[in-house]
């Protein structure tokens, strides 16, 4: 399995070979492409670092990383792998990169990092010709059609690590209300973290959520009193249910309060956009 993640490192990822393994600076939280709202508590009995996943656990996480023309630091972001050849994310993760600053070279991570143990990894490259952003999303407002898809430049190999995630069907009009949803969270330096918190009306989000957030039938929450407030919760990031036939992905990261504050977090509703996912993506949606 390690030998066929090297050769998709040697013919997709070359560009990658003079960075060593998580030897750049990230972006910082602050970066206003982060939908992130700086509440000032001095602490909280719902923060947690959630649970450490095990290797394999969620083999459909894939890290993004975008070296922009003329910054120093690498701006890093979440998404899951949905084919062989396509991550779906936020156009929030993609966009200020490719439309104000250019492109010097990016990739995606996929395999978790358990432990730092990095002998599952698969790194493929992306460019801009690859990532297809929703044509009504407008930065700076971020509150609707926060979704994009990223082509990679060749196709991820499956195994054990390495797998995409189903979405749902068509005809599945669940809210999926009171469910417990799984987050993936951020897995770069420490090993891959999770959360399971309850998924909450979007009423009772609009009600609790911080003011002058907006939440809409694009949208879907998660409730941080059931569940606990993840420190390490990534934009882009994954939010999963399970239902009798495994789990699906319903949700994406896309607006993320400190830990130390008790806010719902807010998640793009992937159900609403599924007509475009399959547009943009080779993705073959089930009836």
């Amino acid at each position: 399995m390690s030998f066929s993640a090297t050769v998709i490192c040697v013919l997709c990822v070359s560009v990658i070979s003079a960075v060593k393994d998580h030897d750049f600076e990230r972006s910082p939280v602050t970066n206003p492409e982060h939908h992130i709202s700086p509440i000032q508590e001095d602490g909280n009995w719902l923060d947690t670092y959630g649970y450490s996943a095990f290797e394999g656990q969620f083999p459909y996480h894939a890290e993004v990383l975008i070296k922009p023309i003329s910054l120093s630091y690498v701006h890093t972001c979440a998404g899951s792998l949905i084919t062989l050849k396509y991550v779906l994310t936020t156009a929030a993760c993609l966009y200020r990169w490719v439309n104000e600053f250019g492109i010097e070279y990016s990739f995606v991570t996929l395999g978790t990092l358990f432990n730092g143990d990095t002998q599952w990894e698969q790194r493929i490259n992306f460019t801009d010709d690859g990532i297809y952003i929703h044509p009504l999303y407008r930065c700076p407002s971020y509150e609707l059609y926060n979704i994009a898809t990223i082509r990679l430049d060749c196709p991820a190999t499956l195994n054990r690590f390495v797998q995409p995630i189903r979405l749902p069907r068509l005809t599945d009009i669940r809210t999926c209300e009171m469910m417990e949803g799984t987050a993936t969270g951020d897995s770069f330096v420490r090993g891959l973290k999770y959360l399971r918190n309850q998924v909450m009306s979007n009423e009772d989000c609009q009600r609790n959520i911080l003011p002058g957030v907006v939440i809409t039938v694009q949208h879907l929450c998660t409730n941080s009193f059931i569940g606990g407030v993840f420190c390490f919760r990534e934009y882009g990031s994954s939010l999963t249910v399970e239902d009798e036939n495994g789990r699906f992905l319903i949700g994406i990261a896309d607006h993320v309060f400190w830990c130390s504050s008790k806010y719902p977090t807010r998640h793009v509703r992937v159900s609403y956009f599924l007509d475009w996912i399959q547009t943009n993506s080779d993705y073959i949606l089930e009836l």
